[in-house]
């Protein structure tokens, strides 16, 4: 398979060419808005793309409509080509149908798996970033817990759930804090803010004047990184 690009007023088409055993050239739109044309191993590439580029306008019309339907799926839906987000960069998407597997690839996510149930391609690509989480909430805590080290906080243990309504919170023995899955869709920032927030809670647990000095003090912008948490980075999965 090899991928290649056609110009029809101004838009690039992208489309993925197999080499086939067949007859004539087929050209197909998938559910996931990707063009998919097969040839026989003979025909000249130079004809190939011209038949492509031939059927340019039915192309975009085909692409337009699927992404009607894309626009119509509920926020929280797995397609290809959706963007998401991962330590507040937005990344592409790609389903494809295979062993199951999920890796980065530039500026693509790419999620294999041997059906294309939403439910399953959500529980697998949540597992995934909750593996990815289980090191980076660690990493992030090395660099904020000794800020608190002084105040006589003990190191918590992190527990990772995917909340729908708070960030962190924090058990009264002093002992955990749990973090959501949701924060690794964000800049490390402002995960840092949440981390350091749940932390002063072990020394004020309410939300006193004493809690938000002491948050400006060890984290003057921490108000901006709370904003940015809040307005940002959302995909819905």
């Amino acid at each position: 398979m090899s991928v290649h690009n056609i110009q029809y007023e101004g838009i690039e088409i992208e489309y993925e060419l197999t080499r086939k055993n067949v007859k004539y050239i087929n050209l197909r739109v998938n559910k996931y808005g990707k063009v998919v044309v097969s040839a026989g191993k003979n025909v000249p590439f130079e004809v190939i793309d011209e038949f492509v580029q031939s059927k340019a306008f039915w192309i975009i019309t085909h692409l337009a409509e699927i992404e009607k339907i894309k626009n119509g799926l509920p926020d929280g839906s797995l397609y290809d080509g959706k963007t998401v987000y991962y330590l507040g960069k937005p990344y592409r998407l790609v389903l494809e149908r295979g062993e199951s597997r999920i890796f980065m690839d530039g500026d693509t996510i790419c999620l294999y798996a041997p059906k294309m149930i939403d439910d399953v391609l959500k529980e697998a690509y949540l597992s995934w970033l909750k593996t990815r989480a289980e090191e980076k909430f660690e990493e992030i805590m090395d660099r904020i817990y000794p800020m608190v080290k002084e105040y006589h906080i003990t190191r918590p243990e992190i527990k990772i759930r995917n909340m729908k309504s708070i960030w962190g919170s924090c058990t009264t023995t002093g002992k955990t804090i749990r973090l959501n899955l949701q924060l690794m869709k964000a800049e490390e920032g402002c995960i840092e803010q949440v981390i350091l927030h749940e932390l002063l809670h072990f020394r004020y647990p309410n939300h006193g004047k004493s809690f938000y000095d002491l948050m400006d003090q060890l984290m003057p912008d921490w108000k901006e990184r709370k904003e940015k948490l809040e307005t940002k980075f959302k995909d819905g999965i």
